[in-house]
């Protein structure tokens, strides 16, 4: 695995700010945790996708406009999934988690098993051969084939949002 991509790393729990922020401070903050990943939204995060996400349910509401650690862990979780899976089907899952965990576990393990599989993504290359194409087709056929068994996965466990395949 190159060397910069040991860097990829996401914030723990004990790392994100333990105090209240207001929005241009969480914006800054995700984008910091989630500059090194290259799957985060060239846009980023912004305010206005903010408000949906608590519009949505998907992101408890702020209290007196200031998030706390737990905001900003959902936020990082909603930002690196959102290209997978619509917000709502996110949210649902999370839900589901938390019914199991508190939020400081559920943020932990999201943690873990994200950062094993980039770490797995990026030793696929070496699996592809010599062409940089084979790379790239390989791993494009990889997340294909990954997000049509979450989906799968997903109906399965909550057949009632069925619909939320896209």
């Amino acid at each position: 695995m190159p060397e910069a991509d040991a860097l990829r790393r996401l914030p723990r729990w004990a790392e994100l700010p333990d105090l209240e922020l207001y929005m241009d401070q969480v914006l800054g903050l995700v984008a910091r945790s989630l500059e090194p990943f290259p799957g985060f939204d060239e846009k980023g995060l912004t305010a206005a996708m903010v408000n949906n996400y608590v519009k949505l349910g998907a992101l408890p509401p702020p209290v007196k406009k200031r998030y706390r650690r737990e905001h900003v862990a959902r936020l990082i979780i909603l930002c690196l999934m959102k290209s997978s899976f619509p917000i709502s089907a996110i949210a649902r899952l999370l839900e589901g988690v938390q019914t199991r965990h508190s939020p400081e576990e559920v943020y932990s393990i999201f943690c873990e098993r994200f950062e094993a599989a980039v770490a797995e993504t990026a030793a696929a290359p070496d699996e592809a051969g010599d062409s940089p194409y084979a790379a790239v087709l390989l791993a494009a056929l990889r997340a294909q084939a990954e997000r049509a068994l979450a989906l799968r996965m997903f109906g399965a466990a909550f057949p009632e949002r069925e619909a939320e395949k896209n």
